[in-house]
């Protein structure tokens, strides 16, 4: 079994060597002289990779910077080629081994520990830093050539250069790498905003602002260069720390390609100041993400308790349904115990009496029938919510007002929500139609119904609008349950079941389901709008087919 893994395991390291070398001589082909990547991809690999491929890592250094000291030595003597042929990977890992050892660097799914991060690019920039200036000492000059100068602003450029580097590859590395590793079902929806963001918010602004540039002279370049930053902190501000580690990725891209000499000051001045903004907006992203767990337990709590209400609603319509089938069952059986009794006792009782008798019972299973159907209708029971709407005891009630009725469903996947969301809709639409009948008579009412689908979550639409009769005036606004002059809605409460709830009762019941109600009251139109999001406990596995 060993000797099978052997092999595999000896072609992973080959693979990681044969990658990094082949990834840094590519980031070296455009190397300038203020912007030095394969420190950021040292730093990158030194804390994405294990332990056993460092020396892989090593390997790998080797190659391309032995490749280009063996070009150099003819020139620059042997001393410089024994100082450059050594990897500068080397002082790094010891520098990384000792942080690892110390710090983490993720502390979860999607937060790193930026301090750790930011500090270690730091210090990975003196230390290369130092190492540049030791090599352009060991450069032995031909005679009659001065040596290279090293005074403050070179090693401070030194620095700059490896700085920038490292900003520009190491954090948006990590960022890509987390996102690609994580396989939750929010991952890919996140990604998916992520870079249309990027795309939208910041590419393009960052491709406005170059065109600026290169049409612009003098100071108005530098504006430009520095506005370049504007679009990260936007980014920064949706998705955090990864906004800006991209965000500053594609920033310092497009400063450096408005560079048009080398060693261009403006440019460096620029890079300076997006590698100041990029740090602090790593700061502050890493602090949104931070700030967004610390509150996301509260957000949790807050949406338990609606699906917790949500749950409380939902049983009661079921036994309110229970309630419905047990009187039904109970007005057929007092029938057949009043048939059969009459049966026996037919021949001893007048004819005027037993059509008496029979038209008693008729009435009282009527009556009862009426109250189940107003506790929960047999339509809604047998062909859903939309048909009950159309038809059912809801029309009636319009119908007994006197005023003509409407009912109109658009939009997709009304059908596909949650059957206490249908049971919610048909008991807001019973109340706000005894609202709107306390108004006044009304001469038409018309019922509009939308179903949608939007970021993931279906929503619902309601809009119940009536006409007043055009000799009624507008009636001052009052609570319709203790209203005791108008008879259609006292007659659609009994028939519907409804409980005359007020407009505040049932904009909180909407609230339940993340929803909201509009009222409007102008002559001659009445009409609340409603609106209902499906249930947080729905599935396709439970919800109804109703329409």
């Amino acid at each position: 079994m060993r000797e099978a893994l052997a092999p595999r395991t000896w072609g992973r390291h080959v693979a990681v060597c044969l990658g990094y070398a082949l990834t840094y001589a590519l980031l070296g082909r455009i190397f300038v002289s203020h912007w030095n990547l394969p420190t950021g991809l040292r730093v990158a690999c030194l804390l994405l990779f294990p332990y056993r491929y460092w020396p892989a890592l090593l390997v790998g250094e080797c190659i391309p910077v032995g490749y280009q000291a063996w070009h150099g030595v003819g020139e620059f003597g042997w001393r410089w080629f024994a100082l450059a042929t050594l990897p500068p990977v080397l002082p790094l890992m010891a520098m990384t081994a000792w942080v690892r050892r110390h710090a983490r660097l993720l502390l979860d799914r999607h937060q790193i520990n930026m301090p750790m991060l930011l500090g270690l690019i730091l210090a990975s920039a003196v230390l290369i830093a130092l190492d540049d200036v030791l090599v352009a000492m060991a450069v032995q000059m031909p005679a009659g050539q001065p040596a290279p100068v090293l005074d403050a602003q070179t090693i401070f450029g030194y620095f700059m250069s490896n700085y920038l580097g490292a900003l520009a590859i190491a954090p948006a590395a990590i960022a890509l790498v987390l996102a690609l590793a994580d396989h939750a079902t929010e991952t890919p929806r996140w990604r998916n905003r992520l870079a249309k963001d990027a795309a939208v918010g910041v590419l393009i602004p960052l491709l406005v602002l170059m065109g600026l540039v290169f049409s612009s002279q003098g100071d108005s370049m530098q504006i430009f260069r520095i506005a370049m930053f504007l679009p990260v902190v936007w980014l920064t501000s949706r998705h955090g720390w990864q906004g800006a580690a991209i965000g500053g990725t594609l920033a310092s891209v497009a400063v450096t390609m408005t560079s048009s000499i080398v060693r261009d000051p403006a440019v460096i001045q620029a890079q300076a100041l997006i590698a100041f903004a990029i740090t602090t907006l790593l700061m502050l992203g890493s602090r949104i993400v931070q700030q967004a767990q610390v509150n996301q337990p509260d957000q949790t709590d807050a949406l338990r308790g609606f699906q917790l209400a949500q749950q409380g609603l939902y049983l009661e319509e079921l036994r309110l349904r229970q309630a419905a089938d047990t009187l039904e069952h109970i007005g057929h059986t007092i029938r057949e115990n009043h048939s059969r009794l009459l049966g026996r006792l037919r021949h001893v009782l007048p004819s005027n009496e037993e059509r008496t008798y029979a038209r008693q019972v008729a009435q009282a299973q009527h009556e009862m029938h009426r109250l189940a159907n107003a506790l929960y209708p047999r339509g809604w029971r047998e062909r859903g919510v939309p048909a009950t709407l159309r038809e059912g005891p809801f029309a009636q009630a319009i119908h007994m007002a006197g005023a003509t009725y409407a009912c109109e469903l658009s939009g997709r996947g009304l059908s596909q929500l949650a059957p206490d969301v249908h049971m919610a809709l048909y008991r807001l639409a019973c109340e706000v139609l005894v609202h709107v009948l306390s108004r006044g008579p009304m001469q038409d009412i018309q019922l509009r119904l939308r179903g949608g689908h939007t970021h993931g979550r279906r929503w619902v639409v309601m809009r119940l609008e009536g006409r007043r009769a055009s000799s009624q005036a507008p009636m001052p606004d009052r609570d319709p349950i203790h209203a005791v002059d108008n008879e259609p809605w006292k007659q659609a409460m009994t028939l519907l079941g409804a409980s005359g709830l007020g407009i505040s009762s049932i904009r909180d019941r909407t609230h339940i389901y993340g929803g909201d109600v509009h009222v409007r009251d102008l002559d001659p139109l009445v009409s609340v709008t409603l609106l209902l999001h499906d249930s947080l406990r729905g599935s396709p596995a439970n919800r109804g087919a109703s329409r």
